[in-house]
């Protein structure tokens, strides 16, 4: 209900890209001149938003199974007890949560938890 007041009529966001990018959750570089920074992301947009999404990432995770804690173990196998990467994979998982609510909306097809397709290209969708 959060997301949906924060944000108004999802439907207006034509990509799910726009709507990361009013989540503040889009991915930006510092860089001046030669100088490259690391990728981090904007946080431009609402932080409201941004922290219901984040809180709503770690309640997915905590869940018994589905693909959202499936992404969150792939994400920190590598290293269970580094907290950077937790930290990473917690954004990562607050962003799919975005993508999923855009789609459900702008769709209005009910959500499907294990739904993972492939497009034409490759790539999985959400």
């Amino acid at each position: 209900m959060t997301i949906l007041a924060e944000a108004g009529d999802l439907r207006r966001f034509r990509h799910h890209r726009q709507f990361l990018k009013f989540c503040g959750m889009d991915l930006a570089t510092v860089q001046s001149g030669m100088f490259r920074g690391q990728s981090g992301i904007s946080k431009y947009g609402k932080a409201r938003l941004r922290r219901t999404l984040w809180m709503a990432g770690q309640t997915a995770v905590l869940k018994r199974t589905n693909s959202f804690r499936d992404k969150f173990e792939r994400y920190i196998s590598k290293d269970r007890h580094n907290a950077h990467l937790r930290r990473k994979a917690y954004t990562a998982i607050a962003a799919k949560r975005a993508r999923t609510v855009h789609a459900v909306v702008k769709h209005g097809d009910p959500y499907r938890p294990f739904f993972e397709g492939v497009s034409p290209g490759g790539r999985t969708t959400l």
